[in-house]
């Protein structure tokens, strides 16, 4: 029994500086900033070009074949863009271009350094707004 209270208090201590270190995370977060144009370099010497819309609704992207455009999709990574068959994946410095359930071109990275910037946390849910 009390090696069982032990586990249950060392469990609740970890618990509460978890919390108490998700509290101390800065108010922004570096994320790479995504300019409109952007040029990847791929395995198999392949050229990636990627030109974002001005509203990010949609990217239109080459590999040297004829371009394609894409709408943006909800993803958890930065950006995703795909039409169902061609899907673009693009998360900081990184890219991949899948069709069809194959990798077109990936990985794939940045051939001229991206800017990095700050974004905003989401508030915890139930916080009162920020002042």
């Amino acid at each position: 029994m009390k090696v069982a209270t032990s586990a249950i208090r060392r469990a609740a201590a970890v618990a509460g500086l978890a919390l108490l270190a998700g509290a101390c995370v800065p108010a922004g977060i570096p994320e790479t900033v995504l300019p409109a144009d952007i040029t990847y370099a791929c395995r198999r010497g392949i050229v990636l070009r990627v030109v974002r819309a001005p509203d990010g609704s949609a990217a239109t992207v080459s590999t040297g074949d004829r371009p394609t455009r894409l709408p943006r999709m909800d993803s958890p990574i930065q950006e995703k863009y795909g039409d169902g068959a061609t899907t673009l994946y693009l998360d900081g410095e990184r890219a991949a271009l899948i069709r069809d359930g194959v990798v077109v071109a990936g990985p794939c990275v940045a051939t001229n350094p991206l800017p990095v910037g700050q974004t905003m946390q989401p508030e915890p849910a139930g916080a009162p707004p920020a002042r």
